[in-house]
């Protein structure tokens, strides 16, 4: 498939900046803090257009000296920050049933989520809303006036966090639930997906015998070496940038690791041709391009996003928690998720420039080994629960509805099979085994007469 970039992508750094901030506790408090102090201002601003006796007989403006309206203000900023302590404590019980039911790996899942990001946010807003305005408060003058206004919306916002805390509560008990939190993951592997298939930017798709277009030394890895530059995982690789690194160099460089790969400081992630066109500073230019770090995200990397779901559906499927019906909520997911990407499969891809030349190969993900990341390790967690392995081969089939290359279908029937010798070699009765082999039987077949 030759891809042309034809406008600007979105910068993969952009997209791994916004990934951290999403899965982090610090953004949305830090925001809402920096609004609170704005909003301080605008409202001392009305106050100072709006005379208090105007306000008298107001029975939602909260009256009183300059003394008395300072006390209250700290006393809400008081009473907040104590209750803060309670948020805390519904936070990190959820973290640890997360991290000990469903593995460490879906954290990033909790910490992502908006609700209690907000929740954080408006704790922390009203604090600094009702200390920053004490403190501006002018001293005790009884000619001066108050700002009645402002002391009022602190009010609203005392409330807006006892109502949050109320929605924290609920939220949390509704997130812990399996099938959510299975849901979740499931969204993030239709999201990298996606974004792998259907990339901003990339226009005029068509299908070639792209084998043949990539440059001999390439081909035989007989490129410049561009080495890593750190130690860690392959968590994105900007795409636009390295294109645009290799027109300006006329170079055609070939991705020899992909996202989701462990690399170590100086081993090889990419092959840059010719050698002459290409110097030290730029072959730290392209090894830049390269985000790495202590662990995988599902930002490009698919295999990731796949092993989640397969993560906690294993962990449902052992003696200590034995929750099938968990593991066959993931399945469900899985299926969807794989069968979105074999409707974009390729065995190869590579970019060109804006002038049509190539400049970027990459050997994408394998549909082999996500179909092995999915059902390898779970098949076998399963081999004596019918259910589980005849949800297994429902996936397989939502899958092969959109499998559309005879390789896919093969891999499909490699996986139908071993499904079949998983349950044989297991403790099922024989009325079950009977049941996951008719399955197995019509599965073959239907792949076998779409594969002629």
């Amino acid at each position: 498939m030759i891809r042309s970039l034809t406008k600007p992508l979105r910068h993969s750094s952009i997209r791994q900046s916004l990934d951290r901030l999403r899965v982090s506790f610090w953004f949305a408090p830090l925001a809402m803090a920096v609004v609170s102090v704005l909003l301080v201002w605008i409202f001392q601003f009305i106050d100072a257009q709006i005379p208090n006796k105007d306000l008298k007989y107001s029975r939602v403006v909260l009256p009183g000296d300059t003394t008395d309206l300072r006390s209250i203000l700290v006393g809400i900023a008081t009473t907040t920050l104590a209750t803060a302590g309670v948020v805390f404590s519904l936070l990190t019980i959820p973290l640890s049933t997360v991290a000990s039911q469903y593995g460490s790996r879906l954290l990033r899942i909790y910490l992502r989520d908006r609700t209690t990001q907000v929740v954080l946010g408006i704790f922390t807003g009203t604090f600094c809303f009702c200390l920053f305005a004490a403190l501006t408060l002018p001293p005790s003058d009884p000619l001066a006036e108050p700002p009645q206004l402002t002391i009022s919306f602190a009010l609203v916002l005392f409330l807006a966090t006892f109502a949050s805390l109320i929605a924290l509560i609920h939220h949390i008990t509704t997130m812990l639930q399996a099938p959510n939190i299975v849901a979740a993951a499931g969204e993030e592997l239709r999201s990298v997906v996606h974004n792998l298939s259907v990339q901003e930017g990339l226009d005029n798709c068509t299908d070639q015998a792209n084998d043949k277009l990539m440059p001999t030394e390439l081909e035989q890895n007989l490129g410049d070496a561009i080495q890593a530059v750190n130690t860690g995982y392959i968590q994105s690789v900007d795409i636009e940038h390295l294109i645009h690194l290799a027109k300006d160099a006329d170079l055609v460089i070939r991705l020899v690791r992909k996202p989701g790969n462990y690399v170590e400081t100086g081993s090889l992630i990419a092959l840059a041709w010719p050698g002459e066109h290409i110097d030290h500073h730029t072959a730290g230019r392209i090894s830049r391009t390269f985000w790495l770090g202590k662990n995988r995200n599902p930002i490009q990397d698919v295999e990731y996003a796949v092993n989640q779901l397969a993560e906690v559906a294993l962990r449902a499927m052992s003696p200590a928690i034995n929750d099938p019906f968990t593991a066959m909520t993931c399945l469900d997911y899985i299926g969807t998720g794989l069968a979105l990407f074999v409707e974009n499969d390729h065995p190869r891809l590579y970019f060109t420039d804006v002038n049509g030349s190539p400049r970027l190969y990459f050997e994408p993900v394998k549909f082999s080994e996500l179909l092995s990341a999915a059902f390898d390790m779970l098949r076998h967690a399963s081999c004596d629960n019918v259910a589980v392995l005849l949800r297994i081969l429902d996936a397989i089939q939502t899958i092969g509805q959109n499998a559309r290359l005879e390789n896919q279908r093969k891999e499909l029937i490699l996986q139908v099979e071993r499904v079949l010798e998983e349950s044989q070699n297991g403790q099922l009765i024989n009325r079950d085994k009977a049941a996951v082999n008719n399955r197995c039987e019509t599965l073959v077949s239907e792949f076998g007469r779409s594969i002629e």
